[in-house]
């Protein structure tokens, strides 16, 4: 039995695999304890915990980080670099803003250590680490009470003896974090960073996970990290800053492996739920980026290429200094959530305006469950239209169309600045809300097909399940081309690598995908390529068409390796999706409403359709975990897994299809 549980801000959901049967839940999160909704769910659902392959998307890193809660942690490193992680790279997020916001360091000058010995460049003993020093180290922990102590010195990833050394001085029941271990590649600060959010957040992380194997006691614990795999709890705990991009990653395995199943290799994915936005770009696989961000830190982890935005069915519509309407970034979350939950909510949201405007319809239950408030929101869209002139559905229709421009805004990052067309690309939608935008995001974007996977509205939950168990390791290493033993030395990496990932993963039969970051002689930024032969002249190859690519042009320079990669992972087959049985006769109509600025359209139970039939938009098509939209001028059909697909016509081919219901106007 495999249960798939994505916790977001606002909701958490199931999906549960069991006897060729999938299940589907959801329920309000409970940001106090996540576990809370965990065990409520899986008694709701009627489950045996004991008997559950359970595998978990988790936020507890990333909230903990956002909101910086993470536990009091020492940052150690040279004497003279303690001001490493305040000072960064004194970039500017605003390069013209003349009075930009400082943002508070997440590590105060306080809780900074630093110790004497130095590695130079090719990672050689130039000085020892004194022994005063490492017994000082002891003392303040211990003095001071930290919960976790983060240790980063100058090229440890060529030679880790100093961090060792410092590791072993220390308490056996403290977390410590080394940066050899958490990411064994160049860039000091990058480096820095990424092992100090490890252990910022590492015993929470540790102490969540105990407690969800305490209380439910599954048959496996696994949980999805940011590169789209999942990993055992007990090693999550020790890597926990990979689980940033926990359960959006979940999103996108899924995508994948439905875009496999339809035949479709490019894809955008729009993920909406009810915090925020998540958008990706697919092409055969998702993209992978070690550049990502958080909380103003980096994070140069490998993950997937994840844009996420604060835009979700809880975003709230406000007035800026100016007078100017703005919708997002500030949520309602769970509690109290939008006005239409009931629940003491007071300014408007987006899940409001799509009510207020019918397109979620007011009978609904909101998860399955939730009956929403049409009253409450009605009387917070009047007061916010009139601070704006406006009706109630006229500040409602402008408070959808701010949203929508965000998130248009967001999947034009993720395509158009990177040099590609959206309309080569079709739309996949999922999220409780992403259902409800994607004809008017398609039309922003001209795109002309749009695909709603099963189970959109827990959709991340299912990729969980269709993830597979895999872990990344990496070394930094500068290797030119043009050298005559690079390929003998890039061989003896991946050998490294790959003993690194048998001691790790052990007991496993692994297989492995290689990879190299690359770029021009004196270049400071590099693109990842995979590595599929011994060929290096095929490598430079395809360097220089992703270069190409990426930036518009290629350049006369010698190309040079910086970091080696290998993915490990375990192939095992993953639940199938049921095939439906194929139907001639359209599914009936199970009521109908007004929705406004359309007239009266159809509603259809998603549970209802069958491949075989065509059905026109305007038209609303219910399910408990999320509604679509199907606007006027596009036609749906469902594929032979229940996929929906939806497509707008080209008007110059008039034809009509032989089993079409068209919602009334």
């Amino acid at each position: 039995m495999f249960l798939g549980v994505d916790t977001g801000g606002t909701f958490t959901d199931f999906v549960y695999y069991g006897d060729r049967e999938l299940r589907f839940h959801k329920l309000l999160s409970t940001p106090d304890d996540p576990s809370r909704a965990i065990e409520q769910g899986v008694r709701e659902l009627g489950l045996d915990s004991k008997q559950l392959h359970l595998v978990h998307g988790s936020t507890v890193a990333t909230n903990a980080i956002l909101e910086r809660k993470g536990v009091r942690t020492l940052f150690v490193t040279h004497r003279g670099l303690e001001d490493l992680l305040s000072i960064g790279r004194q970039t500017r997020p605003e390069l013209y803003e003349l009075c930009p916001d400082a943002i508070e360091p997440l590590v105060q000058r306080d809780d900074c250590f630093g110790v004497s010995g130095r590695l130079n460049a090719g990672g050689e003993i130039v000085q020892d680490v004194s022994p005063d020093d490492v017994t000082h180290l002891a003392k303040r922990v211990a003095a001071e009470n930290y919960e976790a102590v983060a240790v980063c010195l100058l090229f440890s990833f060529l030679n880790p003896e100093h961090e060792d050394a410092i590791a072993t001085s220390l308490p056996d029941d403290l977390f410590i974090s080394l940066s050899h271990q958490v990411l064994a590649e160049f860039r000091e600060y990058e480096r820095a960073a990424t092992t100090f959010l490890n252990a910022y957040v590492g015993p929470l992380v540790q102490c969540y996970l105990k407690r969800l194997q305490k209380n439910l006691r599954p048959k496996h614990l696994f949980v999805m990290h940011s590169a789209g795999g999942v990993m055992q709890a007990d090693l999550a705990g020790e890597q926990a800053v990979r689980l940033v991009l926990s359960g959006p990653a979940g999103g996108l395995v899924a995508a994948q492996a439905v875009g496999k199943q339809l035949g479709e290799e490019s894809l955008l994915t729009f993920d909406m739920g009810g915090t925020s936005t998540d958008v990706a770009l697919i092409q055969g696989a998702p993209a992978m980026t070690t550049e990502g961000q958080i909380a103003g830190m980096p994070v140069s982890l490998p993950m997937l290429d994840i844009h996420t935005i604060g835009a979700g069915g809880g975003s709230l519509a406000w007035m800026d200094e100016a007078g100017l309407p703005q919708v997002g970034p500030e949520s309602a979350g769970a509690m109290p959530g939008p006005a239409c939950y009931g629940q003491g909510g007071d300014a408007p949201a987006v899940t409001d305006a799509n009510l207020l405007l019918g397109r979620i319809p007011a009978h609904a239950l909101l998860a399955g469950s939730l009956p929403l408030n049409l009253q409450a929101t009605r009387k917070v869209f009047e007061r916010y239209g009139e601070k704006l002139g406006l009706s109630s559905e006229a500040a409602a229709e402008a408070v959808l169309a701010i949203a929508e421009e965000h998130m248009a805004g967001a999947l034009r990052v993720v395509s158009v600045q990177k040099g590609f067309d959206p309309a080569d690309f079709s739309l996949l939608c999922f999220g409780g809300a992403g259902g409800l935008h994607a004809c008017a995001l398609a039309d922003k974007l001209s795109m002309r097909r749009i695909i709603v996977p099963v189970a959109s509205g827990a959709f991340s939950a299912l990729g969980m399940l269709a993830g597979r168990q895999q872990s990344e390791f990496s070394r930094s290493r500068q290797l030119s081309i043009s050298n005559a033993g690079t390929t003998a030395i890039l061989a003896q990496q991946f050998e490294a690598l790959q003993s690194e990932a048998e001691k790790q993963m052990q007991g496993l039969t692994l297989q492995y995908e290689r990879r190299v970051d690359m770029r021009y002689q004196g270049q400071g930024f590099h693109l990842t390529i995979d590595v599929t032969d011994d060929d290096l002249s095929g490598l430079v190859s395809r360097f220089e068409s992703a270069h190409l690519q990426a930036y518009g042009h290629s350049l006369e320079r010698d190309v040079e390796i910086m970091t080696v990669r290998l993915t490990a992972f375990v192939d095992r087959a993953t639940p199938a999706l049921p095939q439906l049985q194929a139907s001639d006769k359209a599914a009936e109509i199970a009521g109908s409403s007004d929705v406004y600025g359309v007239g009266r359209v159809p509603h259809y139970r998603r549970s209802d359709l069958r491949p075989g039939c065509e059905y026109m938009g305007p038209a609303l098509v219910l399910e408990d975990t999320a509604t679509l939209w199907l606007a006027e001028e596009w036609n749906m059909r469902v594929s032979e897994h229940g996929h929906l697909l939806l497509k707008k016509p080209d008007k110059s081919q008039k034809h009509s299809p032989p089993s079409t219901q068209r919602g009334a106007k």
